[in-house]
């Protein structure tokens, strides 16, 4: 036997633990460098935008977006203070898109996401969209799962100052369109009114 043969070093708890420390640390660094470099990115459920929720529909409790499967999803975000002359016509192209495709057998769900659920309650929403498009959906839900909502839909959340004093939240500028899977299938601009948003919808699901 070699009586001077060096000991073989072994790695003891601590020594481990901080070398684990030291990677994790590394790793997190690297992802912050390219989060400042590249933006963060919206992954969930394996869509690029969209996502799980859980939101409150007006008299109807709690919804997820397991409840509109099978039906051709349109989300778009606002809030009730928006100047009718804006909005107003969104939530109207909305609502004639779900009628026109009714006639054609095509199930579609158009939900209204408010930016403001502090201020935006139930009777309010109602007071406001309903009569605007009665076939939308207005949803809220806590300021934080909304906050989680408008980032997976990439809506924006920035405040509009009109003339008169008033504030809203800038609208989504896009209508996000999900499949009747659930799965991100695209966008429209949210002026472009009933025929082009109906006609949007049809080349997608003849895309495949």
């Amino acid at each position: 036997m070699n009586k001077n043969r060096t000991p073989r070093k072994t790695w003891t708890a601590p020594r481990l633990s901080i070398v684990v420390l030291i990677l994790a640390l590394a790793l997190s660094w690297s992802a912050y460098r390219l989060s400042e470099k590249y933006g963060s990115t919206v992954s969930t459920q394996g869509n690029e935008i969209g996502g799980s929720y859980r939101l409150v529909a007006l008299g109807e409790g709690n919804v997820t977006e397991g409840d509109f499967k099978g039906s051709w999803v349109l989300v778009w975000f606002f809030d009730t203070h928006c100047p009718k002359g804006l909005c107003g016509p969104v939530l109207k192209t909305m609502s004639d898109t779900k009628l026109a495709l009714a006639r054609e057998g095509v199930k579609v769900a158009p939900l209204a996401i408010t930016l403001d659920p502090l201020h935006d309650e139930s009777d309010d929403l109602k007071k406001y969209a309903l009569p605007l498009g009665d076939h939308v959906v207005p949803l809220t839900g806590s300021p934080s799962m909304i906050d989680r909502v408008a980032k997976e839909f990439h809506a924006p959340n920035e405040m509009v100052h009109a003339e008169d004093g008033t504030a809203y939240h800038l609208p989504a500028p896009r209508i996000v369109i999900m499949d009747p899977q659930g799965h991100y299938a695209g966008t429209v601009d949210s002026t472009a009114g009933t025929e082009a948003l109906v006609t949007r919808i049809h080349q997608l699901a003849h895309r495949g």
